[in-house]
């Protein structure tokens, strides 16, 4: 008798069958730093997604709209009204060590959609069933951040250069300044994104992460303000200089000023020398380094689990 039984059934239920090219895993990682950017600003996400990002962003071009009015209306101030806003003006990266709370903010309130959401609800490992490391992973996400907080800042200093080069001042001086300016909020944007990133890896709950980066950052930055008066009104600059490795945005202050002959944001943040810019460069890469491997351990773990 033969064996008339069905030994299996290959059923079509409508799904429309996989034809085309399988995507390399560069193709997939950039996919990832698009959704992730994306993701950065509520785009394709939930309308009060939207409100915190867009809102920051609105608020940091105030400040930046404001300093291009005085530069475009300076040819009709006195002149000693000019003498005492040319520094100021020509000073970019001041620009976000003075609005650093809402650079924190967006920063707090974006690192956890893209780092704690994952990782709390285990929808990471479904990122490396593709071909994409733990390494390329992170590094798109942290890539997407970075570039987002480079934008915020970046476009109200543009819009502040932008003003400049109309203006009756000194182009070639506010072209070096701006270009200093750039590249230290391109470091500033790396330290804040590895740290917030960081954090939101190791607490994974949205409402908790927000709250921990905010609360660090703003923290260190008030303890290191005042350590710095202190240390200026003493005449410490050994002191100064120690105090300001404890918070990325003076990290970023005196590794600029340093290197590029830049003034500083404050009285307070002095000018380093060749050695202690040296030293905060150091400083930074350990910034970033460490909270990187802090956060790549973290999604190690969390993804073999």
């Amino acid at each position: 008798m033969s064996d008339t039984t069905p030994r299996g059934v290959i059923h079509d239920i409508g799904y429309r069958p996989f034809t085309g090219k399988r995507q390399t895993t560069a193709a997939v990682a950039w996919s990832l730093y698009l959704l992730s950017l994306r993701h950065c600003f509520g785009l394709g996400r939930s309308g009060k997604s939207k409100v915190m990002p867009w809102l920051v962003t609105a608020l940091l071009l105030v400040p930046a709209l404001v300093l291009a009015g005085l530069l475009l209306q300076l040819n009709k101030m006195s002149l000693s009204d000019q003498a005492d806003l040319f520094a100021p003006l020509a000073n970019y990266f001041g620009f976000p060590y003075w609005t650093q709370l809402l650079i924190t903010i967006f920063a707090a309130a974006q690192a956890p959609v893209l780092f704690a959401r994952d990782l709390r609800y285990r929808t990471v490992v479904l990122y490396f069933a593709r071909p994409l490391s733990r390494t390329a992973y992170i590094v798109m996400r942290l890539a997407a951040l970075a570039t987002a907080l480079f934008a915020v800042v970046a476009v109200p200093l543009t819009i502040w250069y932008a003003a400049a080069m109309s203006a009756d001042v000194d182009h070639g001086e506010h072209t070096g300044h701006y270009l200093a300016a750039i590249v230290g909020v391109a470091i500033l944007a790396v330290l804040l994104s590895t740290f917030s990133a960081m954090v939101s890896a190791v607490t994974t709950r949205s409402g908790l992460a927000v709250t921990a980066v905010i609360v660090a950052l703003m923290l260190t930055s008030g303890i290191v303000t005042s350590v710095q008066g202190a240390a200026y009104d003493a005449g410490n600059q050994t002191l100064s200089f120690i105090g300001a490795l404890f918070n990325p945005f003076t990290v970023a202050a005196e590794l600029i000023s340093g290197a590029f002959d830049q003034p500083t944001p404050s009285e307070s943040v002095l000018h380093p020398g060749s050695g202690w810019t040296i030293g905060f460069a150091v400083a930074a890469f350990c910034w970033a380094a460490g909270s990187t491997y802090v956060l790549l351990h973290r999604t190690r773990k969390a993804a073999s689990i």
